[in-house]
């Protein structure tokens, strides 16, 4: 019995472990690890009281002397399962990654690329900026019940050590379409300001040809761009909002 329980909560363990250090808002270097650590132990007991040792795969029961063999197999497959499922509810605020690094490259700001400290890639100014806007709105919004109602459903449809019964195919390659397609409309008021800009600047170095183009446009691109945010910022958090409505809504059917 008390192998049942010690194996049933090893499980829950490592599915609750790996959905929290890929979960997007927490799974960043900026999250202190006790944090992480315990909120998979919190929701792993959790789970283990609602389930207990009758979660626990028949496999690794019957065989008298657990194999770990076995065992380390059923491991990976819940860690791989909590894994991919964080990483598919990080599609909500992918949009406004796509959105602030194109406009980040469009203003200049490429070569200002510096340490995330909340990925562990680098990232531009503006898609920082706009990561902490829809994270905000995003709390603001109980998109984290979302995250909690889509672990919930994997220990109800998919046993211990089984993948069976859970597919999330569909709504992770139409997350991936509606993210980019959000992503460039997100942008596109900024966006289309920038290519007139850079239209107007050729123009006018066709014109003046010994003007130097480079030192006034890339202060004026710039300029023009903080301005636009700026100015846009209301009806940007408006459309913030919806895509993160509708990104939720394509990955509800998780739930």
């Amino acid at each position: 019995m008390i192998d049942s329980l010690v194996l049933s909560f090893s499980l829950i363990l490592a599915r609750t472990g790996a959905f929290v250090s890929v979960l997007p808002l927490l799974g960043g270097r900026s999250t202190p690890h006790t944090v992480k650590v315990g909120l998979a132990v919190a929701l792993a007991v959790l789970y283990f009281m609602l389930l207990g040792g009758k979660a626990t795969p028949p496999a690794l029961v019957d065989s008298g002397p657990v194999s770990w063999l076995c065992f380390g197999m059923v491991v990976v497959k819940e860690v791989l399962l909590g894994g991919f499922l964080g990483y598919v509810m990080g599609l909500v605020l992918l949009p406004v990654q796509i959105a602030g690094d194109y406009l980040g490259q469009e203003m200049g700001l490429a070569l200002a690329a510096q340490a995330d400290p909340t990925a562990t890639n680098p990232s531009l100014v503006v898609s920082q900026l706009f990561q902490m806007l829809a994270g905000i709105l995003f709390l603001g919004l109980n998109g984290h019940h979302l995250f909690l109602a889509a672990l919930h459903s994997t220990f109800q449809y998919v046993p211990l050590g089984g993948w069976s019964g859970f597919s999330a195919a569909e709504p992770m390659t139409a997350g991936l379409a509606s993210a980019h397609e959000w992503g460039l409309m997100l942008a596109a008021p900024v966006g289309a300001l920038l290519f007139l800009s850079s239209i107007i600047l050729a123009l006018i170095n066709r014109a003046a040809p010994q003007m130097n183009l480079f030192s006034v446009g890339f202060g004026l691109r710039i300029g023009l761009g903080l301005a636009a945010l700026f100015l846009l910022m209301p009806d940007f958090v408006k459309a913030l909002v919806r895509s993160i409505t509708h990104m939720s809504a394509l990955l509800e059917r998780l739930v």
